[in-house]
């Protein structure tokens, strides 16, 4: 049933019912009619062009700042090229924009983009300075736990359809099982944290699956098409 908006005078109160005096002060109501009815919400539109042209300002002056500052290292160079992590960090900092801003995309595939984007960031500082291992021995694999842990707490917020974050569960189990076999290629030296981050994650996922039952099951089929 459609009701026409109606309107009293007198106690200055609109009314969204088929009734023809105020319930108030029994007055007579007036039809407001459509026009007047669309006047009372304006809209309110995005200037996207505004926006995608700011957009395009920064990305400008980050290109411009990105080969300002490699041309300055090459010019003062001294054995470190610095001017890489400096590139490093404007583009882990422009793809945390691209995903902020996109609604579309949830926040798991956020955080796992994050991760990933932090892990890179930190081993492309440590080979810069000259490669002491702190990022593949301690840094990511905190990474990886932490991101772990942040789409965990996802799960129980979302807990009604928690199944839909197994695949990014699966994938930073993989990530962690990726550091145990950098290890057996003497590439982890100190591998503590990366048999903690394996393990946890690991244990977890192997948990999800088995008290998840059904919907995980379910879920892993719909993913993977077995």
């Amino acid at each position: 049933m459609v009701f026409t908006m109606k309107r009293c005078n007198k106690c200055n109160v609109e009314i969204l019912e088929e009734i023809s005096v105020c319930p108030l002060c029994q007055h007579g109501l007036e039809t407001i009619s459509d026009a007047k009815h669309k006047k009372m919400y304006p809209k309110i539109e995005f200037d996207n062009q505004k926006f995608v042209l700011l957009l395009r300002i920064f990305i400008f002056i980050s290109i411009i700042l990105v080969l300002g500052l490699v041309i300055i290292n090459a010019a003062t160079y001294n054995g470190l090229w610095w001017s890489l992590i400096c590139v490093g960090v404007i583009s882990y900092f422009w793809v945390t924009v691209r995903y902020s801003i996109q609604n579309n995309t949830n926040y798991a595939a956020k955080i796992l983009v994050q991760t990933i984007g932090g892990m890179g960031l930190c081993l492309l500082t440590d080979v810069v300075m000259g490669y002491q291992g702190w990022s593949i021995n301690y840094v990511i694999p905190a990474i990886i736990l932490v991101g772990y842990f942040a789409i965990l707490m996802l799960m129980i917020v979302n807990f009604m359809s928690w199944q839909s974050y197994i695949l990014f569960q699966f994938t930073l189990v993989i990530f962690s099982m990726i550091l145990m076999g950098l290890h057996f290629l003497n590439i982890i030296t100190k591998p503590i944290l990366s048999y903690v981050t394996a393990g946890i994650t690991l244990a977890i996922f192997i948990g999800t699956i088995v008290f998840g039952d059904k919907k995980a099951k379910t879920e892993l089929i719909r993913r993977f098409h077995i």
